[in-house]
């Protein structure tokens, strides 16, 4: 019971409360998560399972890819459908739409929301903001958006106006955010409506597999090897006793970091090149 499994994150549940299920599920307690969604988005969730733990920082979860509803002239405190309405603005021109995307692509500075787990002092902001407490100033961060694009343009509801996007950014990108900073680049304000991660790393939504599918044994965890299969692999013969003890390998490989496997596949350890040889930097007994 060894591996990564793919889940598909559902409505009102935060990522570790998707954990301690897991957990009862899978009986251990070696279950962690990569990259958290907020409880009321859904998607792919990466979660490890004991030995799968140890390999989470390899996955290469930086990009990430989401849909997501967006209700245009009205603003909440937590940006999303669950918030309290802050502000509301009358406007009903939405011709420069593709050109504020356009601005987004690419390199883009965005704040961090109140309602967030971004830490400043050693407490979250939203503990600031459930308290009612001043909100710490906190420095624009760098974020790069790969794609965005409109999947259905706005369309009018009692004065506000519903759409959906498509955004691929990079680690850090808070969807909610990037939701009210479009709005704002043509005069209106704007919160979620839902959001939908549909890409976590390599790994997609058609990949993930329900609470119910996973209860009912009809899921498949990702062997070690699987899940780093964008890592290059050398296939240990003769060095597998010296694998197995994390002895240095004198192998000609030109890549960084090394999946060392046996005949089977199975994933052995992973080692990284130092000054033309390699060296174990993890061993999977």
């Amino acid at each position: 019971m060894d591996g990564i499994l793919l889940l598909q994150k559902p409505k009102g549940m935060t990522s570790h409360d998707c954990v301690d299920r897991c957990r009862k599920l899978f009986n251990t307690r070696k279950v962690g998560h990569a990259g958290t969604l907020d409880p009321e988005a859904e998607g792919v969730l990466v979660l490890g399972i004991n030995k799968g733990t140890k390999i989470m920082p390899y996955l290469n979860q930086d990009t990430k890819a989401y849909r997501f509803g967006v209700v245009f002239n009205e603003e909440t405190d937590t940006l999303d459908h669950t918030g309290e309405v802050v502000r509301t603005v009358e406007h009903h021109d939405f011709s420069m739409l593709e050109a504020a995307l356009k601005q987004f692509r690419g390199d883009y500075l965005q704040t961090p929301p109140a309602y967030s787990a971004v830490k400043v002092n050693g407490k979250k902001l939203y503990e600031y903001a459930r308290k009612g407490e001043a909100i710490p100033d906190v420095p624009p961060r760098k974020i790069r958006v790969y794609a965005l694009k409109t999947e259905r343009s706005p369309k009018p509801t009692n004065g506000l106006y519903e759409a959906e996007f498509y955004v691929k950014g990079s680690k850090g990108l808070f969807v909610r955010q990037l939701a009210k900073d479009i709005a704002l680049k043509f005069g209106t304000t704007a919160r979620t409506s839902f959001i939908t991660r549909v890409q976590s790393g390599r790994f997609t939504i058609e990949e993930a597999h329900s609470f119910e599918a996973i209860e009912n044994g009809r899921h498949k965890l990702l062997t070690l090897s699987e899940a780093l299969s964008h890592l290059p692999a050398f296939t240990a013969h003769n060095e597998a006793a010296a694998v197995k003890k994390g002895r240095p390998l004198e192998i000609d490989h030109d890549a960084e970091l090394l999946r060392v496997v046996d005949n089977e596949n199975r994933l052995l350890a992973l080692y990284r090149r130092d000054n033309g040889r390699y060296r174990a930097e993890r061993v999977f007994l």
